[in-house]
């Protein structure tokens, strides 16, 4: 429970920055279900190799991929200006691995992951503040 917990949490604070500065189709909603999804994933494929069922539970995890990818292909608009959703699409991309790692008990990287990914989305409006404010 605290896995998925953990996973959902991550998921939407990385969600709620795509929305408080941008318009994005990715919000705190969907990349927590997002993020949870793969922990959910990670998870389930362990209990059942545990279970006794012999499959290749990383094949699981791997067709989640093209999933995502198909989901942030929705979000990739072509405008006057130039691509939108290039973004939030990586972002979605991101989250899968971050959810497997705290599925699978790999806290550490899936939090520092999380942190990172954070940084780098809120680092363009760090140099937009100062521009403005100086």
């Amino acid at each position: 429970m605290f896995r998925l917990i953990l996973s959902a949490i991550i998921g939407a604070v990385i969600g709620k920055e795509r929305k408080r500065h941008t318009d994005s189709g990715g919000g705190s909603r969907t990349m927590a279900i997002i993020c949870m999804s793969s922990c959910f994933t990670a998870i389930i494929s362990i209990e059942m190799v545990k279970s006794g069922y012999t499959f290749d539970f990383s094949r699981l995890i791997a067709y989640l991929f093209p999933a995502i990818g198909f989901i942030g292909m929705a979000m990739v608009n072509k405008t006057k200006k130039g691509v939108d959703g290039l973004t939030t699409a990586s972002t979605l991309l991101v989250l899968l691995p971050i959810g497997f790692s705290i599925g699978l008990g790999y806290f550490l990287y899936g939090i520092i992951t999380g942190l990172i990914t954070y940084l780098i989305l809120e680092s363009k409006y760090w140099k937009k503040q100062e521009i403005t404010n100086g």
